[in-house]
């Protein structure tokens, strides 16, 4: 038997879900485990010294999303604010959000109810919602997203002689994440607000939120490469390709250096059977016909599943040539690739270093 939970034939069991284990969760996503190579860090230092957004591009799971948690950890800011970019994003959303068709019922309700002043008790400002860089840049001017576009209040703020409570301005790590995704108009749209961090709330009569220059946001922008971005937009960005190195031995040791930071204490990172999966991984990696090459995200969930798998990682994958093969699918993402590696597996009897 590999695993330990769903079975999926025969007269059905109950039997309690093993939840993950936590440690390995955590060493999977901690930015304590990051590992930035020095080119990585002096384009992180010049974006920094030069106020500029860090564009970073690179195979999908080289861990360009994960960067932004280790530099937010770093500076002391929390967790970034994030933004995913879908492909019907507009510039606007980026900012803040306005429900319109909310906003607009609730008015008609409102007015409906012929209350006297009840169409004016509908504020346009609860139906706004603010996205990461529009609440980095309220942060950075010590106002509370919550209370829309003004200093917070005591909660009895209503009450006469009432004063706002003063909110630490503070900077913020914005992660834009899958910036190609986006429309062309996109990035375009944003050239001016991006260098200026500013932006308008059109619906408030809000001509101008500028960021406070000493606490203006950390932006990273992150670009899997599907398509390239406008000249006119990467000028105003610090660009860093984080590369896969060629060479098989640098390859082997900055992946042995990942997974040592992330996984010591965790997994036992030695032994045959340790060697094995790594062979497997490199294998896939390298194979002519590879349909999707795993990336490091994948190596790690490879490792992990292995581990919550039972491996004897003292032990050849020979040896344990099932419980591997239950675990193929977080290394292989297409049939082809995952019938290659099974038979890599499969066939791996006899051989040793």
């Amino acid at each position: 038997m590999t695993f330990d939970v769903f079975k999926g034939r025969s007269a059905i069991e109950v039997v309690k879900r093993t939840p993950p284990d936590p440690r390995l969760a955590s060493a999977m996503t901690s930015p304590a485990g990051y590992i930035a190579s020095k080119g990585l860090a002096n384009a992180v230092n010049v974006a920094l010294v030069i106020g500029r957004p860090l564009l970073l591009t690179g195979e999908p799971g080289t861990g360009k999303t994960q960067l932004a948690y280790r530099l937010a950890a770093e500076l002391g800011l929390g967790e970034p604010l994030r933004f995913n970019t879908k492909s019907s994003s507009v510039a606007t959303e980026l900012f803040y959000q306005f429900d319109n068709v909310a906003h607009f019922a609730a008015s008609q309700l409102a007015a409906l109810s012929g209350k006297e002043g009840a169409d004016k008790a509908v504020e346009a400002r609860d139906y706004i919602r603010y996205s990461a860089l529009g609440e980095a840049i309220l942060r950075s001017l010590g106002w509370d997203k919550t209370h829309h576009v003004r200093p917070r209040t005591h909660p009895d703020d209503d009450a006469a002689g009432s004063q706002p409570v003063p909110i630490d301005p503070t900077s913020a790590v914005v992660l834009i994440d899958e910036i190609d995704k986006a429309p062309r108009d996109f990035p375009n749209d944003l050239l001016n607000q991006i260098e200026n961090l500013e932006f308008a709330i059109p619906e408030l009569g809000v001509q101008c939120l500028r960021a406070d220059p000493a606490f203006s946001p950390v932006i990273v922008i992150t670009s899997n490469s599907e398509k390239q971005l406008p000249d006119a937009f990467l000028r105003r960005c610090v660009y860093h390709h984080i590369e896969f190195p060629a060479d098989e031995g640098a390859r082997r040791k900055a992946l042995q250096d990942i997974l040592d930071e992330r996984l010591k204490g965790v997994v036992a990172l030695d032994g045959q059977g340790y060697q094995d999966a790594l062979d497997a991984y490199f294998f896939l990696r390298d194979l002519s016909a590879v349909e999707k090459k795993p990336s490091t995200s994948e190596l790690l969930d490879w490792i992990q599943s292995l581990q919550r798998c039972k491996v004897d990682w003292s032990q050849p994958a020979a040896a344990q040539a099932d419980r591997f093969l239950a675990c193929l699918g977080a290394l292989a993402k297409t049939e082809s690739d995952k019938q290659a590696l099974g038979d890599f597996v499969s066939q791996s009897a006899g051989r040793r270093r």
